[in-house]
């Protein structure tokens, strides 16, 4: 399992976010205090509001995943 904290203050970096997550052939969720939501659901991500940080969970512990995951949270950032 990989995790990364994020925070999204734009929906394009939500949208931008959720293209790239689709592509890891492994299940992502992205969790918000008691709230746990399929990362790869632009909707799901909107329902646990911007400006606020949550946890990108990752269930793999492939390393190609892992980078995928990193180069995808950098991107979003320098958004």
């Amino acid at each position: 399992m990989i995790s990364r904290k994020l925070q999204f203050s734009t929906i394009d970096q939500v949208q931008k976010f959720v293209d790239g997550v689709r592509k890891i052939s492994c299940d992502v969720d992205a969790r918000h205090g008691n709230y746990i939501v399929d990362a790869k659901s632009l909707l799901g991500i909107l329902s646990l509001s911007l400006g606020k940080e949550i946890t990108i969970v990752v269930h793999s512990d492939d390393d190609e995943a892992a980078k995928a995951l990193d180069a995808l949270c950098d991107e979003i950032l320098n958004l």
